[in-house]
């Protein structure tokens, strides 16, 4: 019994230490709660961008989505895959056996043609020509004729046999006239001819056409970005991929080089970033803003850019209203692929030598007010201030404070702190300048 009573008896006072020992883990971690140590920075001067982030794609200004416009049977391919070609260089051709039989046939239909109208001009020009000389002829007996009347007196025995003459010359000289007139080459006899010749000659240039267009050239020097692996006496062309030739946009080189081009020719030079970038921060984006690039294959490197032109009608992607921006790159790596991947800053707004408190230092009141709890001889004080720019981590203040003083970081609870979640400027770094900083 008393071994029970005993057992009960330290039972009870384990459970009673157990208790203790949890309501002072929970004391002591509230007490050092709400005796956390007061963080003060420095505020100093320094360098801010604001920007816009966005991710996008790389894009060739000058570059040339090319298929053949006819359909045939691929015969040859004159260019590899990143070979560098010239504006006129041939790159590939078809099978143009048959487009040179129907080119033969079209020139021989159009000078059958030409001819007809060489024969019908040449006969025409024999019987106005016949026709002519018998006018003379007729033209020459009236006038002789005429000198003996002229030359007879009128009572004459013979003047009314030379009048009689003369009388029959004149309405033959009349005849002849017609006759002559009627030979000359008449419309409604040549227009048969002439429409026959027009077809025939729309017929051959149609066929020269199509020659011409078996073999695909370059219309500008770049480097070849893309090559079909369609082989030789397989079809190929306007049935097959749409039949596109000439030189391709931007925008669409990202997504339509494998669907619409045989070969895709690129002036590598031209590299462009291609972003989308949202309504919400489109406005402040402008023409001649610097960018600040980072490719996904180059990921030690940052590249410099300028906006150079901002799409006027927007894009809806995931239900969300963007715009497309277009970047130069101004020293684009010479390995620069078409559609890699690049995060972008484009910087809206910039100052230099400017006072700069950390974004966690900022309270706002209800009125939308900002201020910095500034430490004054180991008193907090409240102090408004004027902010400008900011980005992920820094925030510019344009009037309330001095460099050198100093201010809470961390808060205090009797106050509503605002921190910032964007992303900024500092991007994927800002952590670790603010630790450099002593933040």
């Amino acid at each position: 019994m008393k071994k029970i009573i005993k057992g009960s008896l330290i039972a009870k006072i384990v459970l009673v230490v157990v208790g203790l020992g949890i309501i002072y883990f929970v004391y002591s971690s509230f007490v050092k709660t709400k005796t956390k140590t007061t963080k003060l920075y420095t505020v100093k001067t320094g360098n801010i961008t604001q920007n816009v982030s966005s991710v996008g794609n790389v894009i060739f200004g000058n570059m040339a989505e090319l298929n053949f416009p006819i359909s045939g049977k691929l015969q040859q391919v004159y260019v590899k895959d990143g070979e560098s070609v010239q504006v006129g260089e041939k790159l590939a051709s078809l099978n143009t056996a048959t487009l040179s039989q129907n080119v033969q046939i079209a020139q021989n239909n159009y000078d059958t043609a030409q001819q007809k109208i060489n024969a019908f001009y040449g006969q025409s020009a024999q019987n106005v020509q016949s026709a002519q000389n018998t006018l003379n002829q007729s033209k020459a007996t009236l006038s002789a004729d005429q000198a003996t009347l002229n030359a007879t007196p009128s009572s004459s025995s013979n003047y009314s046999t030379i009048l009689a003459k003369v009388q029959s010359d004149n309405a033959q000289v009349q005849t002849d006239q017609q006759n002559l007139a009627n030979a000359q080459p008449a419309y409604y006899n040549i227009a048969p001819l002439l429409d026959a010749k027009n077809n025939a000659y729309i017929n051959l240039e149609q066929a020269q056409s199509a020659l011409s267009e078996a073999t695909l050239t370059s219309p500008i020097s770049g480097t070849v970005i893309f090559l079909s692996s369609i082989a030789p006496n397989e079809q190929v062309g306007a049935s097959s991929q749409g039949g596109s030739k000439g030189i391709a946009s931007a925008q669409s080189g990202i997504s339509n080089v494998a669907g619409n081009s045989f070969i895709t020719v690129a002036n590598t030079s031209s590299a462009q970033i291609f972003a989308y970038v949202n309504e919400s921060s489109i406005a402040s984006v402008a023409n001649g803003q610097s960018v600040n690039i980072t490719l996904t294959a180059y990921p030690n490197q940052t590249f410099k850019g300028t906006v150079k032109s901002i799409e006027p009608s927007s894009t809806i992607i995931q239900n969300v209203v963007n715009y497309g921006v277009t970047i130069s790159i101004n020293n684009a790596p010479s390995g620069i692929k078409l559609g890699m991947s690049a995060d972008v800053n484009i910087i809206t707004k910039s100052a230099n030598n400017a006072l700069l408190v950390p974004n966690s230092a900022l309270i706002y009141e209800a009125n939308g007010k900002p201020f910095v709890i500034l430490n004054h001889n180991g008193k907090d004080i409240k102090n408004l201030v004027k902010v400008g720019i900011s980005n992920i981590y820094f925030t510019q203040i344009t009037s309330g404070l001095s460099a050198g003083e100093k201010i809470v970081v961390n808060g205090n609870s009797s106050f509503h702190i605002k921190t910032s979640r964007a992303k900024g400027a500092l991007g994927g770094k800002a952590k670790g300048i603010g630790k450099q900083l002593g933040l």
